[in-house]
């Protein structure tokens, strides 16, 4: 399964969770709490923030108490107030930036607008591919 991680950015406030992910009993699953960059750092600490999510999936084993739950109100709530950009590790060692879209209630992506790097090239266009992805998922 890849490392995965996804940004979340409210389109209120600006701020941005990245949020981190395990291995759940069916498939990759949100696990603990996001990592919050307000709008003013985003430059500064998104990259450090996606990385160390991207570290972190499948190193703690899953438990039910510290998954993130919210009820169907509260995810449709959250899914209209947050634009969302799923990050993911290719095995070469890139990454893989989705950009996801609102669709009959839920959320979508396109091949087309998938953003690829490869490793040399993410500690100096992660920051813009991400900002360039948010643009299209909104």
């Amino acid at each position: 399964m890849q490392p995965r991680t996804t940004v979340y950015k409210n389109l209120k406030t600006g701020t941005y969770y990245v949020q981190p992910y395990t291995i759940g009993p069916v498939a990759a699953t949100w696990f603990g709490e996001p990592t919050v960059i307000s709008s003013t750092d985003f430059r500064a600490k998104i990259v450090q923030a996606v990385l160390s999510n991207l570290e972190k999936f499948g190193t703690e084993k899953y438990d039910p108490a510290r998954s993130l739950r919210r009820t169907p109100e509260q995810q449709g709530r959250f899914l209209r107030q947050n634009l969302e950009v799923i990050i993911l590790k290719s095995e070469s060692g890139g990454l893989i930036v989705c950009p996801l879209r609102r669709d009959k209630g839920g959320r979508v992506g396109n091949n087309d607008d998938t953003i690829t790097l490869t490793e040399p090239d993410v500690p100096h266009k992660l920051v813009d591919a991400i900002d360039e992805a948010f643009q299209k998922a909104s």
